[in-house]
């Protein structure tokens, strides 16, 4: 009978980890595209609004129809203007076992809408790599320009003002050069290192 085939075949396949199997992601990697999405945001506004000065607010998912750009937290400045972040999660992309990279979809980059995007890319091994970069350091011209990492941007066809960003290992440590990248790992935590980076890249 199948139905009973397939009660083995699972039972069979789950005494094989993958890739994910222990990490601290290992739910998170089942979860929708829009519902890792959401965990990013609040992931990283709960640690905004619990351990810095940083006087962050968030709309959940009524940010989606802003007026004045594309963002999901954001706040008011000393000199009272408001200071927007784009928020980009995602797990690292196994291929054929193996692992490969990190991708983020729909990047903006024509017409100033955030001011600095957050880069929340994780990995099996409990690891987190934090990127905060400002608009001018991606975009030039009017267009991504992804070159402080040492690579090339992608533009999406058809989608005129969308980028694809894609990281390499060799991508974030270009990051991690650069000062504009954080490596957080979830088992031996640098809370203050974090808030640290945070602070010194948003609360500006």
């Amino acid at each position: 009978m199948m139905n009973h085939i397939h009660t083995r075949l699972l039972e069979e396949y789950e005494k094989n980890p993958s890739y994910w199997s222990g990490s601290v992601f290992e739910k998170v990697v089942d979860y929708s595209t829009d519902h890792k999405g959401k965990w990013g945001e609040e992931l990283l506004f709960n640690h905004l609004k619990e351990y810095t000065e940083i006087p962050v607010q968030w709309d959940a998912d009524s940010n989606t129809a802003n007026d004045d750009g594309v963002y999901d937290l954001f706040w008011t400045l000393n000199n009272g203007n408001k200071k927007r972040v784009e928020v980009k999660t995602s797990g690292r992309t196994v291929s054929n076992g193996r692992p490969v990279g990190w991708q983020h979809e729909n990047v903006y980059y024509e017409d100033n809408k955030w001011d600095n995007v957050v880069f929340l890319d994780y990995d099996s091994n409990d690891d987190m790599y934090v990127t905060v970069v400002d608009y001018d350091e991606i975009v030039k011209d009017n267009t991504i320009d992804l070159s402080l990492f040492g690579k090339r941007g992608h533009k999406r066809k058809n989608e005129e003002g969308k980028a694809k960003v894609d990281f390499s290992m060799k991508s974030i440590q270009n990051g991690i050069d650069k000062g504009v990248t954080f490596k957080y790992n979830f088992r031996n935590a640098d809370n203050e290192g974090l808030t640290n980076f945070l602070e010194e890249k948003l609360g500006k």
